[in-house]
């Protein structure tokens, strides 16, 4: 009797546990949402649940692996990013790999807190594993791939990216990465690209939160047609709030004005968060294609009382464009009269630099330490000229062609117009601030300076073919020397992009855009062919000769070739355009010409835009 009461009992307790077993899900995520406030009591629990669901099915990994899961994410801080299981959670995840040796689905599982270059060496051992089993990998290899391409994404591995996300794709014929692929196109500067890849996938979801990124994007990338498209489609999602202001700067672009204003005004009274940016977005449609008195009281609304809305008065010139008998204020007046003042800064500020050189030569002369005699006119009042119209082009490139972005570095609520680098106000800001330079570096040249140099050119032809010999030659010693450096920079984990490899970083993204919104021939003339010119005039020519009158040679080309570099705005390639300016200047005074120096320009110039080029394509 006792055993057959034994024998009851214990099948009652069989069929209540595989009951419960039965119940149970094994995916962590439902489980987390049961802990709540009752942590401690519960999460043992679950892990007994767990334990008997896995006694009872010991081959199934996709529990286990959902046990690690919840073991790595039942403590976790998003707040301290502190996870109090990290030794149990890695003790799972190494017991898991010890009993599903080959398991695609477990051999996954640790790539989801790895990170970085840790991730990619992890990763890349899988892809060994799909090779080697590929009908094991059958249904998971896309993933492998997939999170490759996410993680070259996050380290601006744009090829790398581009080759795994096709992979991924291929793999798996209902993933969409075409907004991770437009970004990796965008990286490398193949904008068509960029804007065919995302147009070919814009009914491959209806969602509509990705569907307004893929707006944003086409927007950026110049293609307001295709974005309106998106943004459209998104607006099906009810549940999706609709990006009105990025429609309405597609409609803008696309030559819709009219309807673009009432989504502009619309999006203004509908949000009540960041009221200054739809503000300011409604001031500069009105200011370009508004009513006067539109624009009159758009500018009103603008600056409400805040004199930093419009420091410079640049918004408040625009509305007396377009609005004359509009009323001034005392803080408009005083916005004006502080526009005045920076211009007038710009004049002072060179004589920090130029006067202390002047009084160092006129020291050394007073010593009778005479500077040698140069072949260039060029003296310490060109100098001062040509800093401050350099300061100015600068000042009035930004003021006309980005006055947003200027405005977005004293307001958080104010934001650049053009969101993307590749823009036509890019390209528009390099034409005019290398067309004015170009100007006044050539009204700066000395009119006995020019016949001598064609003179030289009718009697000597010889001497100015070896010159530009010389510099071509130099030109190409420069880049064996930027493989070197490159190299040596590799020995420490650390490398160029490809932006930078073409040494025109500071300007790769305005080159971009004048040949992607004029012509890349218009492209060609300005970067191989004005640029060299007033660059060699100004550095190697104004700066180095009137520097040299003052200081020794060697300090004054230091000082040009080091102001060379840092205006570049390159960190890395400082050493590069240094020693640029140092070769340059030396053959500068060997020469007693800027031949060789404009030369060895044009050259590099050359070379980079035909890199821009390739980038593109």
């Amino acid at each position: 009797m006792k055993h057959l009461l034994f024998f009851v009992l214990t099948a009652i307790a069989c069929r209540y546990a595989a009951a419960q077993s039965s119940n149970f899900t094994v995916d962590h995520t439902q489980h987390l949402e049961r802990l709540g406030n009752a942590k401690d009591s519960l999460y043992q629990n679950i892990l007994d649940q767990y334990k008997d669901f896995i006694w009872r099915y010991p081959k199934d990994p996709h529990a286990r692996v959902e046990r690690c899961r919840f073991i790595q994410t039942a403590y976790y801080d998003d707040y301290e990013e502190y996870n109090p299981n990290a030794e149990a959670a890695e003790a799972c995840a190494r017991e898991l790999l010890n009993v599903f040796v080959k398991e695609p689905e477990v051999l996954l599982y640790p790539s989801e807190f790895l990170y970085g270059d840790t991730a990619i060496a992890y990763l890349k051992t899988l892809t060994r594993e799909i090779d080697s089993n590929p009908a094991l990998w059958k249904n998971d290899s896309w993933k492998v791939y997939n999170q490759l391409a996410e993680q070259y994404d996050n380290t601006d591995g744009h090829r790398d990216a581009l080759f795994y996300a096709a992979r991924a794709m291929a793999s798996n014929d209902t993933l969409d990465l075409s907004l991770l692929q437009a970004r990796a196109y965008k990286g490398i500067k193949q904008i068509d690209s960029a804007v065919a890849v995302l147009a070919n996938h814009l009914d491959s979801t209806d969602m509509g939160w990705i569907l307004n990124q893929k707006g944003r994007m086409l927007l950026d990338l110049g293609a307001p047609a295709r974005a309106i498209e998106a943004f459209r489609l998104a607006a099906r999602d009810t549940s999706t709030h609709q990006d009105l202001a990025a429609l309405a700067q597609a409609m803008i672009d696309n030559g819709l004005h009219d309807e673009a204003r009432a989504y502009l005004l619309q999006d203004y009274k509908q949000n009540q968060w960041k009221t200054t940016e739809r503000a300011q977005k409604l001031l500069e449609y009105d200011l370009s294609h508004g009513s006067a008195d539109s624009a009159a009281f758009s500018y009103k609304r603008f600056v409400a009382d805040q004199f930093m809305n419009d420091p410079l008065g640049v918004y408040r010139l625009e509305l007396f464009i377009r609005s004359p008998g509009a009323g001034w204020s005392l803080a408009d007046a005083g916005r004006i009269l502080l526009l005045f003042g920076t211009i007038a800064l710009v004049f002072i500020i060179p004589y920090v630099w130029v006067l202390p050189i002047h009084y160092i030569g006129a020291i050394r002369r007073a010593r009778g330490k005479l500077a040698p005699e140069t072949s260039f006119h060029w003296g310490l009042r060109h100098f001062w000229v040509a800093c401050s119209m350099l300061l100015l082009c600068d000042l009035l490139s930004i003021l006309l062609f980005d006055y947003s972005g200027f405005l977005s570095n004293f307001s958080e609520e104010i934001v650049s117009q053009h969101t993307s680098p590749i823009n036509k106000a890019s390209a528009d800001m390099m034409l005019f601030f290398s067309t004015i330079s170009f100007i006044y570096t050539v009204a700066l040249i000395d009119p006995e300076d020019i016949r001598m140099f064609f003179s030289r050119v009718r009697y000597n032809l010889g001497l100015i073919r070896r010159q530009v010999g010389l510099g071509i030659a130099l030109a190409f010693l420069l880049r064996i020397g930027l493989v070197f450096y490159q190299t040596i920079l590799g020995a420490f984990s650390i490398s160029l992009n490809e932006e930078a490899s073409t040494v025109m970083a500071s300007v790769v993204d305005n080159i971009v855009s004048i040949n992607r919104f004029y012509n890349p021939v218009l492209g060609f003339m300005f970067v191989v062919l004005l640029v060299p010119f007033y660059e060699e005039v100004l550095f190697r020519g104004i700066f180095l000769s009137s520097c040299q009158r003052n200081i020794p040679f060697i300090w004054a080309n230091i000082a040009q070739s080091l102001t060379f570099a840092i205006l570049h705005q390159k960190l890395m390639l400082i050493p590069f355009y240094f020693a640029f300016g140092m070769v340059a200047g030396h053959f500068a005074r060997k020469t007693q010409s800027l031949t060789a120096g404009v030369a060895l320009h044009v050259t590099n110039n050359l070379l980079a835009f035909l890199a821009i080029l390739y980038l593109q394509r």
